[in-house]
């Protein structure tokens, strides 16, 4: 008997250990799965075609900041043969094309289909009232891709600079060897004369009122006369 009271015993804490097992995870609630991660957000760039005189980064970023946070902004500038001197100041830089980024792509493709075409700056004293955005979303590009083709721009201009230098480097001497083997103009005696250059000039006053206190001609003799005409009786 004192063997089966001690297994009864046991068996009621293993049953009390399981109620309260039970209790606990009724308490706890069952397991939800965790919640999924939030998706990265991801930047856009716009693309502006068209920069009109006095347009840069400032007046871009004044005016695309309400549309969305913005990121980095890039404008290229026009040939330095294009530029305008500013009367008393610095050459005036004009802009060619330019590029800005989002920080959010949805909010650069919202800001460029609410933008394109329309009045750049509503203000009626603004200088760029009468200019209208010419701006597009650039989808799958991303700022290292531009700065990509920014790095192979500037290799291709150094290039052909170069091949411009080496190409006037080769006409120059190929003119100072043709120029050394042409014979000289001047005879080989070292001791010979220089050629001279003369030059047709206008008589000077001097000289007119000189010619022109010359005596006449003296009269021919009368034996010739007498010859010329007393021939014809």
């Amino acid at each position: 008997r004192g063997g089966s009271e001690e297994e009864e015993e046991e068996k009621e804490e293993e049953e009390e250990e399981k109620e309260g097992e039970e209790k606990e995870e009724e308490e706890e609630g069952p397991e939800t799965p965790s919640d999924p991660p939030p998706k990265p957000v991801v930047p856009g760039v716009l693309y502006l075609s068209f920069l009109p005189p006095g347009f840069g980064p400032r007046q871009a970023r004044a005016l695309l900041r309400p549309h969305g946070e913005l990121g980095r902004v890039f404008f290229q500038p026009r040939s330095v043969r294009r530029r305008r001197q500013r009367p008393g100041g610095p050459p005036a830089v004009a802009f060619a094309e330019g590029w800005v980024e989002f920080r959010d792509k949805r909010a650069a493709k919202r800001a460029a289909k609410i933008l394109h075409g329309a009045p750049m700056a509503p203000r009626p004293r603004s200088p760029f009232r009468h200019h209208c955005w010419s701006i597009k979303y650039l989808p799958g590009f991303r700022w290292p891709h531009l700065s990509e083709r920014l790095s192979y721009e500037r290799q291709v201009r150094a290039q052909r600079l170069r091949a411009e230098v080496a190409q006037a480097k080769r006409e120059g001497g190929f003119y100072t060897r043709q120029a050394s083997k042409a014979p000289p103009k001047t005879s080989g005696d070292p001791s010979a004369p220089l050629p001279t250059w003369g030059f047709t000039q206008r008589p000077t006053e001097e000289e007119i009122w000189r010619r022109k206190a010359r005596p006449p001609p003296a009269a021919p003799p009368m034996r010739l006369l007498e010859k010329v005409f007393g021939a014809g009786r």
